[in-house]
C-alpha cells in the first residue's frame, strides 16, 4: 500500500493511540464518581475533561493542516518538526491540566501548540503566494 502522506498519517496514528487512554481516563473518573453527564463538583473529573476537550479542540485541525502542508510540498524536515512539536506540547499540557494546571509549562504547551498552527498556516498561505 502507498501512503501519500506518510508523515501526517505517522503523527495521525501516534495522537489517535494517544487519545485513546485520555479518553479512557475520563469515563474511568465517571465510574468511580457516578457522574454520568458535564462534571459535577468533581475536580479531577473537571480536569480530565478539559484536557480530553483541549486535546480535541486542536489535533484535527493541526492534522488537517499538516496534511494540506505535506500535499503542497513542505519539506519532511519542517514536518516532522511540526508533529514532533505539537505532540510534546499536548503531552505537556494533558499533565500539566492533570497535575499542576497553573505551572507555566501549561502555557508554554500552548504557545507550541498555536506556533504549529501559525507555523503551518503560514506554510500554505505563503505557497498560494
Amino acid at each position: 500500500m502507498t501512503t501519500t502522506l506518510p508523515i501526517t498519517s505517522l503523527y495521525a496514528a501516534v495522537f489517535g493511540l494517544l487519545l485513546i487512554p485520555i479518553t479512557i481516563a475520563v469515563g474511568m473518573r465517571r465510574m468511580k464518581t457516578r457522574i454520568a453527564f458535564l462534571g459535577g463538583d468533581d475536580e479531577i473529573l473537571l480536569r480530565r475533561m478539559r484536557s480530553h476537550a483541549n486535546f480535541v479542540e486542536y489535533v484535527p485541525l493541526a492534522l488537517v493542516l499538516m496534511a494540506l502542508a505535506e500535499m503542497n510540498g513542505a519539506s519532511a524536515g519542517f514536518m516532522h518538526a511540526a508533529g514532533a512539536t505539537l505532540l510534546v506540547s499536548r503531552i505537556v499540557h494533558y499533565v500539566t491540566i492533570n497535575l499542576q494546571p497553573t505551572a507555566p509549562t501549561r502555557a508554554a504547551s500552548m504557545i507550541g501548540t498555536l506556533a504549529v498552527l501559525a507555523a503551518l498556516s503560514g506554510v500554505l498561505i505563503y505557497g498560494r503566494f
